[in-house]
């Protein structure tokens, strides 16, 4: 295998590519037109770390599927070696794990392929920025200062997600997991708050302990006070959680003499067993998960405030399912596999379903979120034996009363949008797509509100949109939309 090429242009930035695949090369190339630098290139792992041997680059480029093995764990060894170069990781979309992997080890950004070329090239000139702000004598034994924030990560085993908000998810967890501090997860019921719990905690150098959950609503505050407080004879899960992970789901809905009582575990890590005076250290990682709006319970006095910002030090927001319809055929190939046993029982390898099947999965509000989706494929997949999923079998499904009712706001997402969350995730996400990014969310909402309005009438849509049939007919297929035909679509 030929060594790492050079190109000689002594003097200015370096950047090492680590890929068997040329393109990527060719990418990275282009995103530096216009700047001076140096590209070295190394087709797998072994010639990559030969090649920061000999000479440490300003910026490395690395792909996690090598030739020799994977990309995480040279980047692991490159952490080692050389902890002040920022690594940009390349990953094929679809499983978070990895990045989340990345994330622990410091790398500056992931990018997902196929790579955005101006996301490339913005992370570039980013990475190059911070390694010029380092000197070259004092830094050399320096880390980086945590870029984590700029970087994502791949959806694990139980996330998946390719969209934005779903992204600054994925590098939320890769933050915090290594870091012993309490999180509060929040989102609609249905998002998968639970989920990113049990990511945190499996990321967690806690990961060997335990991971218990209460849900606060299902007891009354004398019970709840003592399962989570115990006494002293009586152990209660802050005291069985210890060396892992305790999860408190719904803590909007504790009392308020409760909240005085959890705020010393949150912001000072002790905590007072039930009839005892002696302070007693808290030694598991909190996770504190709400479906409410905590801020409107501290305005009408139901929250305490200071247990309200001792919570919000750090936020996990999940989105809706009807901010992420781009993410759902992924989802659905990714539910479809977890709903194995059902159709394997059918002796029916796996279900296929139909494009139309799928644009009308697309165009449901899903106020119930992945739960609701779930829920439907297992009912259409139970109904059907096994066999392909046609649009009529979820029209059967959908047909019901909806046990969760669509409010405004969640009426296919066309009615109101939340800009500050919104723009933060995108913002803690390292977005250089916000401006195209909010045209499509506002797009989505308008499109979706005239369509209901015509009934699906994509002639009389385009009329009141003031664009041609096609171009509407363009921008649904783009956005994964799906209007009803009626007469004259």
């Amino acid at each position: 295998m030929p060594p790492a090429t050079a190109t000689p242009t002594a003097g200015w930035p370096s950047i090492l590519v680590i890929d068997d695949d040329p393109l990527i090369s060719v990418v990275v190339r282009r995103a530096m037109d216009g700047i001076q630098h140096r590209m070295r290139t190394a087709l797998d792992g072994r010639l990559g770390l030969d090649a920061i041997s000999a000479e440490q680059p300003d910026v490395i480029v690395l792909d996690n599927v090598l030739p020799d093995g994977l990309g995480v764990g040279v980047l692991e060894q490159i952490h080692q070696m050389a902890p002040q170069v920022p690594v940009l990781f390349v990953t094929a979309r679809g499983s978070g794990s990895t990045a989340i992997e990345a994330m622990k080890l410091c790398a500056f950004d992931y990018l997902p392929k196929p790579l955005d070329p101006s996301r490339l090239k913005s992370q570039l000139r980013r990475a190059l920025t911070l390694r010029q702000m380092v000197s070259a004598d004092s830094d050399r034994n320096a880390t980086v200062p945590d870029a984590s924030a700029d970087c994502s990560a791949e959806a694990s085993d139980s996330l998946v997600g390719e969209c934005p908000a779903m992204q600054a998810v994925f590098k939320a967890i890769g933050k915090v997991a290594s870091q012993d501090v309490a999180v509060l997860l929040r989102g609609e019921h249905g998002t998968g708050k639970e989920s990113i719990a049990r990511e945190i905690h499996r990321h967690s150098q806690r990961s060997d302990g335990p991971l218990l959950k209460i849900h606060c609503p299902a007891f009354d505050e004398r019970q709840l006070e003592l399962e989570i407080f115990g006494t002293d004879a009586q152990p209660g899960l802050i005291e069985k959680a210890a060396g892992g992970t305790l999860v408190l789901q719904e803590i909007g809905g504790v009392s308020l003499s409760l909240q005085s009582k959890l705020l010393p575990v949150f912001r000072d890590r002790v905590y007072l067993p039930v009839g005892s005076s002696s302070p007693e250290p808290v030694d598991a990682r909190m996770i504190s998960i709400t479906g409410e709006s905590l801020e409107s319970r501290v305005r009408s006095g139901d929250f305490r405030s200071d247990l309200y910002y001792t919570l919000d030090a750090f936020v996990i927001t999940l989105p809706p399912l009807r901010q992420r319809r781009g993410d759902l055929p992924l989802l659905v190939r990714h539910s479809l596999a977890k709903l194995a046993p059902i159709y394997r029982g059918f002796r029916v390898q796996s279900p296929s379903i139909s494009d139309e099947a799928m644009q009308s999965l697309c165009s449901h509000v899903w106020p119930g979120n992945i739960d609701e989706l779930e829920s439907v494929l297992k009912r259409a997949l139970v109904e059907q034996k096994g066999h392909i999923l046609l649009a009529a079998d979820l029209r059967e499904v959908f047909s019901g009363d909806p046990v969760v009712q669509a409010s405004e706001e969640s009426d296919g997402g066309q009615f109101i949008t939340d800009w500050v969350s919104f723009t933060q995730l995108r913002i803690d996400g390292g977005t250089d797509t916000l401006h195209s990014d909010a045209i499509e969310e506002t797009e989505r909402k308008v499109f979706a509100r005239v369509l209901r309005h015509t009934g699906g009438n994509q002639a009389h849509a385009a009329r009141l949109l003031g664009i041609t049939r096609a171009s509407l007919r363009k921008k649904l297929r783009m956005y994964s939309m799906a209007a009803r035909p009626t007469d004259g679509a």
